[in-house]
């Protein structure tokens, strides 16, 4: 394990001048455990659809979600000599909603069975990718409203001490 509280190196704080960057989960992907992607990588259109078009495929994309990562929860234990506390890590939850109950049954039930590497894009195209094995849990969401949507509702989690990894997400990928 890493020693993060020692001779870390923290790079200088960049102020962003101006603008947004949009929230929001806008699409997923879902790579299998043996991939491990550069930041060039997740950033190319090329890399993204020679994954996407393997057979078997090594990863999966889903478009038009919405959902939200709140970012993770420290977890802590005792700590020693005159620490009370000390932070061992985080617990990480993402949860995404997405439509199509009656086609995609068995894929979300054959998803709940494996753990996947795990990609969020952002409606300012940011791509945050997760690199680390992620459970995710799909259960079938239907509202008591008779005018409202049936859907998926995905939980994805994962435990690490590490933030995802920001990119800019490739141009025609997750665009629907």
């Amino acid at each position: 394990m890493a020693d993060y509280f020692c001779s870390i190196d923290v790079p200088d704080y960049v102020q962003k001048e101006c603008g947004v960057e949009r929230a929001g989960i806008v699409a997923i992907a879902l790579l299998d455990m043996d991939q491990n992607p550069s930041n060039a990588n997740l950033g190319s259109a090329t890399w993204w659809n020679t994954i996407l078009a393997t057979s078997p495929s090594q990863g999966i994309r889903i478009l038009q979600t919405r959902g939200e990562y709140n970012g993770g929860t420290p977890t802590e234990e005792e700590g020693f000599g005159r620490e009370s506390t000390q932070v061992t890590g985080a617990d990480h939850e993402a949860t995404v909603e997405v439509e199509g109950l009656l086609s995609n049954r068995n894929f979300w039930e054959g998803v709940n069975r494996k753990k996947y590497k795990f990609v969020m894009v952002t409606a300012a195209n940011l791509l945050y990718y997760v690199n680390a094995p992620v459970t995710i849990y799909s259960t079938i969401k239907n509202q008591r409203n008779i005018k409202g949507n049936a859907f998926w509702g995905l939980t994805a989690k994962w435990q690490g001490y590490d933030n995802p990894i920001v990119v800019e997400a490739p141009v025609g990928i997750f665009e629907d």
